[in-house]
C-alpha cells in the first residue's frame, strides 16, 4: 500500500505507541474504527450543530449558564450525539463540577464516541487534563497517550514530553530529515 494511502492515525499509532513497534502501517490501519457506534439524523444534525456553536460561544462569553441551557437542549435532542458531551463536560470543567464532566467523558470515551477517532481524542484529552489536576499521574498519562494516538495536537506534545520512546524516535526523526535536508541542499 502506497504510503499516501495510509491514513493519519495509522501513522500516530505507530509513532506514539511503542506497542505498536515491528507491526506494518497497513496493520494499525485496521486498529482504528471510524465507523461510528450510533448514526445521527442528517436531517436533525444541523440543528445539534447550530445548538452546539450557540454553546459554546455562550460559554467562551462566560454565560455558563446559558451554555449550558443550549448544550442540555441538544442532548434532549439526540441522547447519542458525543460531541455534545465533549462540549457539555468542558462547560462542567469550568464550572468546577468535575465529577460531572468526568461523567460525560466517561460516557463519551467507553460508548457513545465509539468509532468517532475525531470525538474521541478531545474527550481523552480533556479527561486526562482532569487526572492531572486531580493528581492521578498515571491516568493522566495513559489518556493523553491515547489522545496523541487519535490525533491530539495538546496531547500529542504532552505524551511526547512524557514517553521516552516517543522522544527517542523523535530524536531520530529530526536528524534524520536534518540529514536529508543538507543532502537536498548539496
Amino acid at each position: 500500500m502506497a504510503a499516501n494511502n495510509i491514513s493519519d492515525d495509522a501513522v500516530l499509532e505507530f509513532m506514539f505507541n511503542p506497542e505498536a513497534q515491528g507491526l506494518s502501517l497497513d496493520a494499525i490501519a485496521c486498529t482504528i474504527d471510524t465507523k461510528p457506534k450510533y448514526e445521527i439524523s442528517s436531517d436533525l444534525l444541523p440543528k445539534l450543530e447550530q445548538l452546539e456553536k450557540d454553546a459554546v460561544s455562550a460559554a467562551e462569553g462566560n454565560d455558563l449558564n446559558k451554555a449550558l441551557e443550549l448544550i442540555n437542549q441538544c442532548i434532549q435532542l439526540e441522547p447519542k450525539y458525543a460531541s455534545a458531551y465533549n462540549n457539555r463536560a468542558q462547560m462542567y470543567r469550568l464550572d468546577k463540577k468535575i465529577d460531572k464532566a468526568l461523567d460525560d467523558l466517561n460516557l463519551v470515551i467507553q460508548d457513545l464516541g465509539q468509532g468517532q477517532p475525531k470525538v474521541l481524542r478531545q474527550a481523552y484529552t480533556q479527561r486526562a487534563i482532569i487526572k492531572r489536576q486531580q493528581g492521578d499521574l498515571e491516568g493522566s498519562r495513559q489518556d493523553f497517550e491515547e489522545g496523541a494516538k487519535l490525533g491530539n495536537p495538546v496531547a500529542k506534545s504532552v505524551a511526547v514530553n512524557e514517553n521516552p520512546y516517543a522522544k527517542l524516535c523523535n530524536q531520530i526523526m529530526a536528524q534524520v530529515m536534518s540529514q536529508e535536508l543538507r543532502k537536498g541542499q548539496q
